[in-house]
Formats: structure tokens, C-alpha cells, sequence
């Protein structure tokens, strides 16, 4: 059978003279030219073998890692002489490893001669991703991520990470410390493909891992952000991410396998919630709706319906125990796990 090859998009030789390779001999079969990662995800049905650069900053050792786990074999290409470029490659678990000075005839035969992916063994499970976003405002996003991790950790190994650049809270909100943190974090699985231990914090029965308040510091790159969600995948059977805001077309909202849109229960959250909706390119969300007033519940169910198109699954009440909580450093509260318990996120 003729490999069906995905390259990563580069301004080095060696992509290009793959490519002319690939045509004029027709020994593998040129499928894409990838230029986003989530081109990659979104053919990888289509695809047997990725061939990368190293110089192209989204390939990384988690990437690699996240590609092998989906039955894709990997040709990683580094820098000719760059030894640190060629260790984030086999950290990431490439299948061969070659420098960019590898004549193109040869890197067609290394592909041909890999093993197919039913000859490998299967990595260990990858963890259910759940992402929890909303619009701006304040709509409670971080204390709805926390109550669906903390109501499902009895039963299964959870990681809560905090991937909000723009306002982390979870640290402040459990009262834990501010380091390690998620630019800790980012550092080794950069470097190794791994989330490291000693950048989970354990509170309760989760795992955390806390955003950054660092002061003066350019936020982390999104698919450095990315890499720490798919290394977690590796350690939890689930994985509860609280966003922040996030774009409907946010590549990491894209790749979730449950999306939880967190709107508050006001017309000015609802209208919210209908933008961020109306551009939404993920998987369907499940719309939770917050600090609902019961005597307004059939008006405001109705009135979601009609402005994000979407069926609440979850009516979380305006209750002082939830507020109060959330205020001093205590575990969710019961009301709001127990609005939240029929949520389906897992398998």
C-alpha cells in the first residue's frame, strides 16, 4: 500500500524537495501541506505517516506524542547539527529521526519502510478532554469547571487545569500556592512531551494545575497552551479545562471531545452567550445557564433557546451557599454539583 503522507509547511529545503520527490516518483502518496496543526487532526483519518520540522514552533513533543496516539507514524526532520531540535523529536516519540541535510529519495524510502500502525502497540487510553468556556463577563465559568471536576474525581483520576490567560483564578480560589504553574508546566512538556508531577497540585481528590499571574510576562503561545491539555490526556481519564473566553473558532475548543458554555441567566448574558454561539465551530455545546432565578426559569429557558439556538442542560440556582463557597476557599457547593450531575462529559 502507498503511505499516505501529511508534511508540515516549512521554509526549508527539505520540505519542498519531499514534495517534488513525492510527485515524480509516486512511492508515497502526498495527501496535505499542513500549515495549522489542526490541519493535521482534521485529516488524520486520511493520513499514515506526518513528516515534520522541527523548526516549526507548534511541533513540539506533546504534538508528537498526540499524533502517535492517533495510529499516525512520524518522520521528525531537525536542523543539521541543532541537537536540542533533534531531542524535542524523540522525546516526542517520532518513529525516525533524520537531519534536514537527508537527500529526499531517502526520506521517501525511510517512510516506506515503517511499520504500519496496526503493528505498533497501542498507547496507554488518552483521557476525555472537557472544555468549559463562556463569553466575558463573569459568567461563572471557573466555579462550573471546578463543580463538574470535583463531582466526577470519585470515580475516575481528574486533572482541573487553569488555561485562562486572561484571568486565572483557580489558584486564588482554593487559597493554593501560586508556583508551579502552568508556564512551569508548559517548560518540560515542551521539552519532553510529559506533564511532569511536580507541576500538579493535588487539592481534595484533583490534580490542578494553576494559570500564571506572573507580572511583565508575554502569555504563553496557544499551542504551547495547547501541548499542556494533550500531555494531561495522558495522566487523567479526565481532563477538565477552564478556558476563559475563548473565540467559537479557538483551535483548543475545536479539538475538545465535550464543550460546556457557561452563559449567565440576564438578558445582557444571554445576548452574551448568542454571539459566542453564532460563531461556534466545535463540537455542539452543552449550554449551562447561571444564577438562575426559579420563579424565571421557563422564561429564561425559552428565552435561551430562541438566542443561542440551544437547549439548556443545566439550570445552576442563585443561591448564596454557591457565592459564599466560592468566597472562602471551600470545595464547590452542593447545589451547584448537584445542578450539574447530569451533565454528560464522559463516555
Amino acid at each position: 500500500m502507498t503511505p499516505r503522507v501529511a508534511t508540515v509547511l516549512s521554509a526549508r529545503d527539505w520540505e519542498s524537495g519531499l514534495v517534488v520527490q513525492a510527485k515524480e516518483t509516486a512511492e508515497v502518496r502526498l495527501v496535505l501541506r499542513a500549515y495549522r496543526p489542526e490541519e493535521v487532526e482534521e485529516e488524520a483519518h486520511r493520513l499514515d505517516v506526518v513528516v515534520a520540522g522541527a523548526e516549526t514552533t507548534w511541533v513540539t513533543p506533546a504534538r508528537i506524542a498526540a499524533w502517535r496516539r492517533r495510529g499516525l507514524r512520524v518522520v521528525g526532520i531537525f536542523p543539521c547539527g541543532d541537537g536540542p531540535a533533534r531531542q524535542r523529536l524523540v522525546a516526542g516519540g517520532a518513529d525516525e529521526v533524520l537531519p534536514d541535510d537527508t537527500p529526499a529519495g531517502e526520506v521517501v524510502r525511510t517512510i516506506r519502510l515503517l511499520r504500519p500502525a496496526a503493528a505498533v502497540a497501542t498507547p496507554s487510553v488518552t483521557g476525555r478532554l472537557v472544555l468549559v468556556t463562556g463569553p466575558p463577563g463573569a459568567p461563572g465559568r471557573t466555579e462550573t469547571a471546578l463543580a463538574l471536576a470535583w463531582g466526577r474525581a470519585a470515580r475516575r483520576r481528574t486533572l482541573l487545569l487553569d488555561l485562562d490567560g486572561a484571568a486565572p483564578a483557580l489558584a486564588v480560589r482554593l487559597g493554593r500556592p501560586p508556583r508551579p504553574d502552568l508556564v512551569d508546566a508548559a517548560e518540560v512538556v515542551h521539552e519532553t512531551g510529559a506533564l511532569p508531577p511536580r507541576a500538579i497540585i493535588e487539592y481534595g481528590p484533583l490534580g490542578l494545575v494553576v494559570g500564571s499571574t506572573r507580572r511583565g510576562e508575554a502569555p504563553l503561545p496557544s499551542h504551547l497552551v495547547a501541548d499542556v491539555a494533550t500531555a494531561a490526556r495522558a495522566l487523567a481519564e479526565l481532563v477538565v479545562v477552564d478556558a476563559g473566553p475563548r473565540r467559537g473558532d479557538d483551535p483548543l475548543l475545536k479539538g475538545a471531545d465535550v464543550a460546556v458554555l457557561v452563559a449567565e441567566a440576564s438578558p445582557v448574558g444571554l445576548v452574551r452567550a448568542a454571539h459566542l454561539a453564532g460563531e461556534w465551530a466545535g463540537t455542539r455545546p452543552l449550554l449551562v445557564l447561571n444564577r438562575v432565578h426559579r420563579p424565571q426559569v421557563s422564561e429564561v429557558v425559552a428565552a435561551a433557546r430562541r438566542w443561542t439556538g440551544l437547549d439548556p442542560a443545566a439550570l445552576v440556582p442563585e443561591r448564596a451557599a454557591v457565592v459564599a463557597a466560592a468566597r472562602s476557599a471551600r470545595p464547590p457547593a452542593r447545589p451547584l454539583r448537584h445542578a450539574l450531575r447530569r451533565l454528560e462529559v464522559e463516555a
